[in-house]
């Protein structure tokens, strides 16, 4: 036994160099081989397709988060305790002549003057415009016709209310149907022709006796009308 021994151990002492040489062999090797496996791996993972990772359809980004301003509040102007009641708007009315282009006109008068047709002195309330017969007479406002009469001493006479209180009177107009009681004249509008038809001033020629009431009264038609001939 003792010899089988020595005999193993003059083997390794032999042998030794050789034994040292395989393992730094085998050492080595299997360097080699962790370091192929190593790399293949590597490589496996590098050649792998990434992996995206996206955020949730229906979670904004923080920062992309809209920022929703209130509404603004609106306040209404405020209502003064007094409000101060607004003025109606005036408008002022404007009137025409009754005959256009007359050829003479002749004054109201509140003193007595000579009535060539009667031989007498009278006041005369009106203003006389002449031209000759078949001259246009027009309404010299907006207005309702109030009455169309027709007498033996005045001929036809038009009186035309135009509202407060306001009338006008167109004497000595011929015979006609211009207009009737109760229409609606607008200023400018034919109401009749002048004529001779005024028995009391026929000698004085063809013209319209005009006249002007205000709540019953007469007054200068001057105070509306301006002449251009007189």
């Amino acid at each position: 036994m003792k010899n089988s021994n020595n005999a193993f151990l003059r083997f390794l002492r032999k042998n030794a160099a050789y034994f040292v040489l395989g393992l730094c062999i085998l050492a080595i090797g299997l360097s080699v081989t962790l370091v192929l496996v190593n790399r293949n791996k590597s490589n496996e993972l590098s050649n792998a397709d990434p992996v995206i990772v996206t955020p949730a359809d229906d979670v904004p980004a923080a920062d992309d988060e809209p920022i929703i301003q209130p509404d603004p509040v609106i306040k209404p102007d405020p209502v003064p305790e007094n409000p101060v009641p607004t003025e109606p708007v005036i408008v002022e009315k404007t009137y025409i002549l009754p005959v256009k282009n007359a050829t003479g006109i002749t004054e109201y008068s509140e003193a007595l003057v000579f009535n060539s047709t009667l031989k007498r002195y009278s006041a005369h309330l009106a203003v006389d415009f002449f031209a000759p017969e078949g001259t246009s007479v027009f309404a010299i406002a907006d207005g309702t016709v109030e009455s169309v009469e027709t007498t033996l001493i005045y001929g036809t006479t038009v009186v035309i209310d135009h509202g407060d209180g306001l009338k006008s009177v167109y004497n000595s107009l011929a015979d006609g149907d211009c207009v009737t009681v109760g229409q609606k004249i607008a200023q400018g509008a034919k109401i009749g022709e002048i004529s001779l038809s005024n028995r009391q001033e026929y000698k004085e020629g063809a013209h319209l006796h005009f006249e002007m009431t205000e709540n019953g009264n007469s007054v200068d038609p001057a105070k509306y009308l301006t002449f251009a001939v007189k």
